[in-house]
């Protein structure tokens, strides 16, 4: 027996789990992901699209997102005919190896539906080794053949000819509330980053000297609890304060309670909140305006429309209970450092996001060209006011130049090929989004929580140290959605019971 079979013995359990697990299985598996599911998911949360000037006749008109969808990697020749190309070619020919994204849509003229129609907005880079990638599931021969190389792992994307990969990126996790200790006038305070599909809103709770519980979400700053859980549809100070306190006694439940008591219906409180947004127009005008930012922009992972006001108002009673445990010292700080509190960004997630916004522009610029041929006393058919060139840039200049949402940089790079070792190192890279001129000592420093999850060993020296890291070979990561109906059956069969219930008895 050589050595090599007395290691793979050694280490039976090891090899086990990579046959089974393969290293780069989390980028094919969340680029596929996101092609299959997410793309025709954030088309539909976007809704219903509109023009503001119509023809003569036409008192209304929508489109409505139905499916959108990503073909395999092609090439369109200067003759017009779109044929199968294969990633050695992109990279010899100096193109960028990408597939046609189509989008079907229904239109609705006069509120009633008319026809369906199919048009291609653009052409998204493809993944190497992903199942819409024309090497997919093809033999070591057949690959061998076509000039490809049979041990490569995949993982990346061909730009204008040139290997890039999407890193890996490390995030505070969103939708769930830390809270800290704040400095003067602010004793407590508490965070939260509220995402859903298509938004995507920052919010902040304060606890000040005198007691008073505020919140600031997007640009609406210091508005105080009380009046918008009231306005929310929680009018009862007894329902608030059981909410809030459980088993505890707050004194500063009391103090927010008192210093709204005469707001007691929810018009009163709507009313209120209304003048301190500066919103303009009579009573309903005001109402109608305040209930839309409170169901778009106040936290949209809970739900956007006007059934989900009353889950909104329970959430921020949580949010203002778990900042009186820190102020009363029966909890500590959130350790924004622990891994918990972390979520790893997969390259399907960050494109998730390019798409999301990239998706927007080309339905905002495709009823920009249908109200400039209306003005010019033309109507033009409906599937040609999209411009797929927009969406084509878009993606192309973000993975060639690294630059993302959210004025990030660096999320695609250039894949270091120096062998095998560096190809697999890049590809697992995690990299922080804090800045690396921050002086963060502790952001930097090895938490217990990395082990088992990243290398504690592999992160470079100077103004990047502790900041880009890897991830460990034992690693995995999850990015399917949880079914809310199944968790819900899930939590509910080990006693747990909805909090609407407990409140209305």
């Amino acid at each position: 027996m050589n050595n090599v079979d007395k290691n793979k013995d050694k280490y039976i359990l090891l090899y086990k789990y990579l046959d089974e697990n393969q290293l780069l299985n989390i980028h094919l598996r969340s680029f596929e992901y996101f092609a299959d599911v997410e793309m025709t998911e954030i088309g539909k949360k976007l809704g219903v699209f509109s023009p503001r000037i119509l023809p003569s006749g036409l008192r209304d008109l929508q489109f409505k997102i139905d499916k959108i969808w990503l073909s395999k990697a092609d090439f369109m020749e200067k003759e017009g005919v779109p044929r199968l190309i294969y990633p050695n070619e992109a990279l010899i020919r100096n193109i960028t190896y990408s597939g046609m994204v189509y989008m079907e849509f229904s239109v609705f003229e006069n509120e009633s539906y008319k026809t369906k129609y199919q048009v291609s907005i653009g052409r998204l880079p493809i993944m190497i080794r992903s199942k819409y990638c024309n090497t997919y599931g093809l033999s070591e021969e057949e690959l061998i053949k076509l000039g490809e190389d049979p041990t490569d792992r995949g993982g990346y994307f061909i730009i204008n000819g040139s290997e890039k990969v999407i890193i890996l990126s490390e995030e505070l996790s969103t939708n769930r509330f830390y809270v800290q200790e704040a400095n003067s006038p602010v004793k407590y305070s508490g965070y939260l980053l509220s995402e859903a599909v298509t938004l995507q809103s920052s919010h902040r709770m304060e606890l000040m000297k005198d007691g008073i519980l505020y919140i600031s979400f997007e640009r609406y700053k210091r508005i105080p609890l009380i009046p918008l859980i009231k306005a929310l549809g929680l009018s009862k100070d007894s329902e608030i304060a059981q909410l809030i306190n459980e088993d505890d006694n707050f004194e500063e439940t009391f103090i927010n309670l008192l210093e709204y008591q005469d707001m007691n219906e929810i018009d009163d409180n709507i009313r209120f909140l209304a003048d301190r947004l500066r919103l303009t127009g009579n009573f309903d005008v005001k109402k109608e305006k305040l209930l839309g930012i409170l169901d778009s922009k106040l936290l949209p992972h809970v739900g956007t429309e006007p059934k989900d006001r009353l889950w909104k108002a329970y959430n921020l009673a949580k949010m203002a209970r778990k900042i009186l445990l820190l102020a009363h010292g029966k909890i500590k700080e959130d350790i924004k450092d622990h891994f918990s509190n972390k979520v790893v960004r997969t390259p399907g997630e960050l494109l998730r996001e390019m798409f999301l916004i990239t998706l927007k522009t080309i339905m905002n610029d495709a009823m920009y060209q249908y109200e400039r041929l209306i003005r010019r006393g033309r109507v033009p058919p409906y599937n040609s006011i999209f411009r797929s060139k927009i969406f084509s840039e878009r993606f192309e200049s973000a993975m060639g130049t690294g630059k993302w949402t959210r004025n990030r940089n660096g999320i695609a790079q250039s894949l270091d090929r120096t062998n095998k070792i560096a190809v697999l190192s890049h590809l697992t890279r995690v990299f922080s989004s804090i800045s690396e001129e921050a002086e963060l000592l502790e952001a930097r420093m090895v938490h217990g929580t990395h082990w088992g999850r990243l290398d504690l060993i592999e992160t470079p020296e100077g103004h990047e140290t502790g900041l880009r890291k890897n991830l460990s070979l034992l690693s995995k990561i999850s990015f399917e959605e949880v079914d809310r109906d199944n968790l819900i059956k899930s939590l509910e069969s080990i006693g747990l019971r909805p909090i609407v219930k407990n409140i209305s008895k």
